[in-house]
């Protein structure tokens, strides 16, 4: 028995929350499946039924709305309370890891579906880029960070420039020294910014490439390159003296996450064609024998997470910290891709698929987003009691908070965008030569 490891373009497949998924999948087809909710033909490769992280079982058995990678959403939940942990205080929570985390997460999925849209049109929608990113970011940003600051600020004393920073992402280089005013528990807004200014300069270089002979090959080098400026600038400004603060908040210093995650996306690429090319017994014999989805990939990854919080020395803290903790994400992001195969990587897949993990992981922007809001506004009534009593409070509420703005901003946008697209479709199929 087969089943097939499944590759969706994110936000492509949706269903409103809570209803199951079943229905978006076509049964009985081994090799090709279409997404009835948009048309787009998903193509998988043969693999063991052990070793799939993201399946059409796994669809029909979901009642949460099927977007990606099973594993990705599962490493965003990871992220997220990693975060959400370390501002509820429990300080022994490496919270920054979970943001470079995130990071890595980012470059992987926004290069995936730059890839996909070039192998399905040969060219690259700019336009269509950026009000994809606006559509996904603007919505809980303007409703948890922007609105509340401009109420906020009717009371209490803001600093607006830094407030337009947290809106047209460039609040990192004002958080360099620490020194903002803005709303209360909105200053996570800095890795945000980052994303976003990566993301402008990539799709402007990328629409430049697509236009030459060899993109892929432009997009590979640019993110060495951009890994290579990440690594040294950081090693430049610790021996010059520069702060903690401006190595951890900078653009140019902390993209190199962002640049891995686009690696890895390419690797994929690579990857699937090299899948596509080659059928029947000898692919998937050599698929089974795929080192990348082993144990000791799991291990390996864990094993430089954990360095990477261990090793205290402040030279490697400055430096080369982000990049194994970068690298590290890169390899379960991997693993995933390529399928489970050993006992722990089988328990780790059961544990990424549970609801609740994937529920976080859907809902990690806005639980980002809005955690901190929260626990800041509980710091008054929370002030006198027990420690574990006001982290308690701080991560149900934040994640709860969280999970309710994702259900009531951004699914009713994706919903939105939905149907707009079927419409099109539809349009498109009535007049093809509109």
């Amino acid at each position: 028995m087969h089943t097939v490891l499944v590759y969706v373009r994110h936000l492509g497949c949706s269903t409103a929350f809570p209803r199951t998924t079943s229905a978006l999948w076509h049964r009985g087809m081994p090799q090709r499946h279409t997404c009835v909710a948009t048309g787009e033909t998903i193509l998988g490769s043969s693999v063991s039924k052990h070793r799939a992280i993201n399946t059409p079982l796994d669809a029909q058995n979901r009642k949460l709305p099927l977007r990606g990678f099973a594993h990705v959403d599962a490493m965003r939940a990871g992220a997220v309370m990693l975060v959400v942990l370390s501002h509820a205080g429990l300080t022994a929570v490496p919270g920054g890891s979970g943001v470079t985390i995130f990071f890595v997460i980012s470059g992987f999925i926004i290069t995936h579906l730059l890839l996909r849209e070039l192998e399905k049109t040969n060219s690259f929608d700019i336009r269509g880029f950026y009000l994809r990113r606006a559509l996904k970011i603007f919505p809980p940003l303007l409703v948890i960070v922007i609105l509340p600051s401009l109420i906020y600020g009717l009371f209490k004393s803001l600093n607006w420039v830094d407030v337009a920073g947290q809106l047209l992402f460039f609040f990192n280089w004002m958080y360099i020294d620490s020194d903002v005013s803005v709303l209360p528990g909105t200053i996570v807004v800095w890795s945000l910014s980052i994303e976003e200014q990566f993301y402008l300069a990539v799709a402007f270089f990328w629409f430049l490439m697509v236009r030459g002979h060899r993109p892929v090959m432009g997009l590979r080098v640019l993110a060495w390159a951009n890994i290579v400026y990440s690594v040294l600038a950081r090693a430049v400004l610790y021996f010059s003296g520069a702060t903690s603060d401006r190595i951890y908040f900078g653009t140019d210093t902390r993209s190199e996450a962002i640049a891995i995650g686009v690696l890895v996306a390419l690797w994929f690429r690579s990857r699937r064609l090299r899948s596509h090319e080659s059928a029947g017994a000898h692919a998937d014999i050599a698929r089974r024998k795929e080192f990348l989805g082993k144990d000791a990939i799991l291990w390996s990854a864990l094993a430089l997470y954990l360095a990477s919080l261990v090793i205290r020395d402040e030279l490697f803290r400055e430096t080369l910290r982000y990049s194994m903790q970068a690298v590290a994400a890169a390899l379960v992001i991997m693993w995933g891709l390529v399928g489970a195969d050993g006992p722990l990587g089988r328990s780790l897949n059961r544990i990424m698929k549970l609801q609740l993990v994937q529920l976080l992981g859907l809902a990690s922007y806005s639980i980002y987003l809005v955690h901190l809001i929260v626990i800041r506004a509980l710091e008054p009534v929370t002030t006198g009691l027990p420690e574990p009593v006001t982290v308690v409070l701080g991560v149900i509420l934040g994640t709860g908070v969280g999970i309710l703005a994702w259900w009531g901003i951004e699914e009713p946008v994706v919903r939105w965008r939905q149907r707009q697209k079927t419409k099109n479709a539809a349009t498109t199929a009535l007049n093809p030569n509109a």
